[in-house]
């Protein structure tokens, strides 16, 4: 028969494992409060806006200046697509004929001789 032999229980020590992660996390030499956040990105957004602002300010220079006009009196026998050619020869004259009617108030075509009109000069 086999002899069992009884091994007393001997107390075991673990080894000291070490971590692999710090104990506390590695930090940079930067550290932004909520504030400081804060103020970096109201920095980030002021070339935005001062790109708007600049643009917005141009587009209201060009718009007060608006188109020149001048004052032309209608011959007899002239309809508005003759005007409209007249004073722009190298343009569409339907575009031109909005902008007559839209200068004037205009909600036909229809012109009277001796009648004054307000167009646009380029």
């Amino acid at each position: 028969m086999a002899q069992v032999t009884a091994l007393a229980a001997l107390p075991v020590q673990r080894a000291a494992v070490r971590s692999t992660r710090p104990s506390q996390p590695a930090r940079s030499g930067l550290r932004l409060t909520v504030r400081g956040r804060r103020v970096v990105a109201l920095l980030a957004l002021l070339p935005i806006v001062i790109a708007f602002v600049l643009i917005g300010t141009r587009a209201a220079q060009a718009d007060a200046a608006g188109p020149t006009t001048a004052v032309i009196k209608v011959e007899a026998g002239q309809s508005l697509w003759d005007v409209a050619v007249a004073i722009a020869p190298n343009e569409d004259p339907r575009t031109t004929i909005w902008t007559i009617k839209a200068l004037n108030g205009l909600t036909s075509s229809e012109v009277q001789s001796g009648q004054g009109l307000i167009v646009p000069v380029k």
